[in-house]
């Protein structure tokens, strides 16, 4: 087991510690959910989308803090810093949030050791997509036009999962692209569909008015399986040999450190009932996000995969913590 796949599970098993008698009366008053980006992305949706259930199932308040700024780090130390009593709990982009220990410098707190995993909420459809003008229709053809002319490619984000997705493309093709950090996905879209940018990394949900229309088209989908709106568009681990998928592209639950296991339980329970109430599912889904809801030792797992691999990629590439 290595170094990272300790502290998760560390951070699992003191969450394990059971508390029954403080699980019994919980929740006895309003449990904050923590967004740490701004309202209307995918995370801010979700969260809307389950509170009035949730809060049917606790018998409490539901209330959504958003604390953006500094890629989420913002949110997240606020959680870091809370009462491990579990009414205060954050939904957050997974990759982001534990690559964030690899990419960025000085961090406040520990992505995992200062948090106690709950469930991945939702999985969050990325894509690689081209403006209609773009002369490659696949990832095979976008490999060999780059060998031969220079290709520039757009993401919202510099080391997060979109960008290393690019950079784990271009290592194993043997191709080399020019990164253009966006600061949001709505100029990305606007610049890829006008042509300003030939080519984007990025949620797949901000495209589909101009898939629809021919103005962008998709050549692969970041995920382990092939997605049901999209059927005939291959993976992106289909479409390069050797390719990884980080497994980490949606809305992941975290509580502070040291969350009683009853605890976790409960606000997982009610989370994931909530997640599934077919209007709740409906509103999450055509927003480009597939309900997950997994268990927490499940969630555990995958936590540690994504920081194992993700700190080997991180290194492979040569990218310099910011």
């Amino acid at each position: 087991m290595s170094g990272v796949s300790k502290l998760v599970a560390a951070a699992f098993l003191c969450s394990a510690l059971p508390i029954a008698a403080v699980a019994q009366s919980f929740p006895s008053k309003p449990v904050r959910i923590v967004v740490p980006y701004e309202p209307g992305g995918a995370v801010d949706i979700l969260a809307r989308a389950v509170s009035p259930k949730m809060s049917e199932d606790f018998g409490q308040p539901v209330v959504i803090e958003n604390r953006g700024g500094a890629g989420g780090r913002i949110g997240a130390d606020i959680v870091a810093r809370s009462s491990p009593d579990g009414y205060t709990f954050m939904l957050t982009v997974g990759a982001t949030h534990i690559l964030n220990m690899f990419t960025q410098k000085n961090l406040p707190y520990h992505p995992i050791k200062d948090f106690t995993p709950i469930t991945s909420a939702a999985d969050t459809v990325l894509s690689v997509a081209a403006a209609a003008s773009f002369p490659v229709s696949s990832i095979k053809e976008l490999i060999e036009h780059a060998k031969r002319n220079p290709v520039a490619y757009g993401t919202t984000s510099v080391g997060g999962l979109t960008h290393l997705t690019m950079e784990q493309v271009q290592m194993l093709s043997g191709v080399k692209m020019t990164h253009v950090p966006y600061k949001g996905g709505g100029p990305l879209s606007t610049n890829l569909v006008g042509g300003q940018i030939p080519l984007a990394a990025m949620p797949l949900a901000a495209l589909m008015p101009h898939i629809r229309t021919g103005k962008v088209k998709v050549l692969a989908i970041v995920l382990s399986r092939r997605y049901g709106g999209l059927p005939d568009v291959p993976t992106l681990a289909e479409s390069v040999p050797g390719f990884q998928n980080l497994d980490a592209s949606g809305t992941w639950a975290f509580g502070p450190a040291g969350l009683p296991a009853p605890i976790v339980q409960r606000i997982r329970s009610a989370l994931v009932a909530a997640l599934y109430v077919p209007e709740t599912r409906s509103k999450i889904e055509s927003g480009g996000q597939i309900v997950v809801g997994n268990s927490t030792r499940e969630f555990t797992e995958q936590i540690a995969r994504l920081a194992d691999f993700g700190g080997k990629l991180v290194k492979a590439i040569g990218f310099k913590p910011q």
